[in-house]
């Protein structure tokens, strides 16, 4: 047998006529006539020597070597398919992406998905500057962001959102910290009334906890806290464990600093209003959905 010029058609006629058993309602769903389906089989059984239909009254009934290539021809055109379908694919993947996040979201949110996808990803930047990603997103050069869902605001192009996690703020203080301990020991939960009565320090203006913990107080209408500021976490968390400052962290990284200090730290949540959503903001869904998937 010689399948060398074979027409791949012949094969998806004669498994077609094999399924249906009739000649007549192959005719009709390969929009044939029967005449060029009667040609076709005969075409085939040329091919491979062998009678693949015998007409009975129950219709066209395949003989035994019928039937084995019938199997054979259903897994050729499968592979074929298959084969067709990878060529042809344009599915979105991680290494066409281009991703931002904020540290404080890859550290201790999402530190499984970064270590995953970090070397398939077309490129991840992390920052603790909130428009080190707004301004790219904004400018196309990113597709994809993970940060706080509150600075959509700043978003000037059309972006969907996908909701991840929330979580509520702390104060963090030093467990010597008399100050903290009495403002703080009056209700159940820190309030935005209690933070003014005592030294805040955060990051600069910069970072998306201390603009968040801005907009909270602009949301109220109350006067800020006095804030002051330093560059580094490290510094910042150290400051509080050995003064009366005390911190403002969203509940992953609260946690996380008390635990390897649980001698010296001490953490109170803030209240409702202080509530931290992150959101994934993609340019569409198929982005979205491309990265969702992994986390």
């Amino acid at each position: 047998m010689e399948f060398n010029s074979v027409n791949i058609d012949l094969f998806y006629v004669f498994t077609r006529v094999a399924e249906l058993k009739s000649i007549n309602k192959s005719s009709e769903s390969l929009s044939l006539k029967q005449p060029a389906i009667s040609k076709k089989i005969k075409q085939l059984e040329n091919y491979v020597g062998v009678s693949l239909f015998k007409r009975t009254p129950q219709g066209m009934e395949l003989t035994n070597e019928g039937k084995k290539l019938y199997l054979e021809s259903k897994n050729f055109l499968n592979n074929f398919q298959n084969l067709k379908d990878s060529v042809n694919s344009t599915e979105l993947t991680l290494e066409d992406l281009s991703v931002g996040v904020l540290d404080s979201i890859s550290s201790y949110l999402y530190p499984q998905f970064f270590i995953d996808t970090m070397t398939k990803l077309k490129n991840v930047v992390i920052s603790n500057k909130i428009f080190d990603l707004i301004d790219p997103f904004n400018d196309s050069n990113l597709d994809a962001i993970f940060i706080d869902s509150s600075f959509t605001r700043n978003l000037k192009v059309d972006y969907v959102e996908k909701e991840l996690y929330s979580e509520p703020y702390f104060v963090v203080y030093s467990r010597h910290n008399k100050k903290a301990d009495e403002v703080l020991s009056s209700s159940a939960l820190a309030t935005a009334e209690n933070l003014p009565k005592l030294d805040l320090i955060m990051y600069p203006k910069y970072c998306p906890i201390h603009q968040r913990i801005v907009q909270i107080y602009d949301e109220l209408g109350l006067s800020y806290p006095n804030i002051f500021e330093i560059d580094y976490s490290e510094s910042t968390v150290s400051l509080v464990a050995s003064s009366e400052y005390v911190t403002v962290l969203p509940k992953s990284l609260a946690v996380n600093k008390v635990t390897r200090d649980i001698d010296n730290l001490a953490l109170k949540q803030l209240d409702i209003p202080f509530l931290r959503s992150v959101s994934l903001i993609s340019r569409n869904q198929e982005i979205s959905d491309c990265i969702y998937k992994y986390l």
